[in-house]
């Protein structure tokens, strides 16, 4: 029997993962960590919000996304429901829009402290607001 995704867990091992590689100025690793980060946030708090789940309690399938492709349908999705709280707690518009799993086969040379900056600041604000839905819904 595999064992249950676990987006919490997954969030905030690549949130402290790339922030050594981003003391490091180790940039393309960091970024693809970043959004990894972000993405398992997002999934984490609809988890806890129990929204865009399926009946065993499962992400369904739209939501089987990467954080580029996640974030709009995650606003779209909270907006409106108990989480629409949390939406304040994150930058408008799409701080991954230029974000691509596949920039993980790009050379290093593509990547710069300014271009990881602001996925670095969206993912430390999904950070911030796991950690308050996780307060909020646990004792």
């Amino acid at each position: 029997m595999a064992d249950r995704e676990d987006f919490h867990d997954a969030h905030l091992r690549h949130w402290q993962d790339a922030e050594l590689l981003f003391e490091r100025q180790r940039w393309a690793n960091a970024d693809q960590l970043y959004g990894l980060s972000a993405e398992c946030g997002l999934k984490a708090v609809m988890l806890v919000l129990k929204v865009g789940v399926g009946p065993k309690g499962e992400l369904r399938t739209e939501y089987r996304k990467h954080v580029n492709d996640l974030w709009p349908k995650w606003f779209t999705l909270v907006r409106g429901r108990s989480g629409s709280r949390y939406l304040r707690m994150l930058p408008s518009g799409s701080p991954f829009g230029g974000w691509l799993i596949s920039d993980r086969y790009k050379h290093s040379r593509h990547f710069s402290r300014a271009g990881v900056t602001p996925h670095r600041s969206a993912a430390n604000k999904v950070r911030t607001m796991v950690q308050r839905a996780k307060q909020e819904v646990v004792p």
